[in-house]
């Protein structure tokens, strides 16, 4: 974090080129790019670490769904996975509703 910090303090400065900042610091051209279009964008906030994982799973589970799995949960506790999946097929279309074991976990 204090390379970022010191980098852009090195950019706003004006006295070196991106090429001649690159050298000096060790990182190549676009990493330079990212981290200048970060500060522009965020701030110093921006040149934190940042997560890796993906924003969304394809395979995930509709929230709506998730909310119908616990709310047929609720109602009728003793039930297990079967018989709330077997509700399911009242309130969704069947290309929609999980298996077995995801509404069971």
């Amino acid at each position: 974090m204090e390379q970022k910090i010191e980098f852009i303090c090195e950019w706003r400065t004006g006295k070196y080129t991106i090429t001649e900042l690159c050298k000096s610091f060790g990182i190549s051209r676009p990493t330079a790019y990212k981290l200048i279009d970060r500060f522009e964008n965020q701030g110093f906030e921006g040149l934190k670490e940042q997560s890796r994982k993906p924003g969304k799973h394809p395979n995930a589970t509709d929230q709506k769904i998730i909310d119908g799995i616990l709310k047929l949960k609720e109602k009728h506790k003793l039930w297990g996975a079967k018989k709330i999946r077997t509700l399911l097929f009242k309130e969704f279309a069947e290309e929609e509703i999980p298996s077995v074991v995801t509404v069971h976990n």
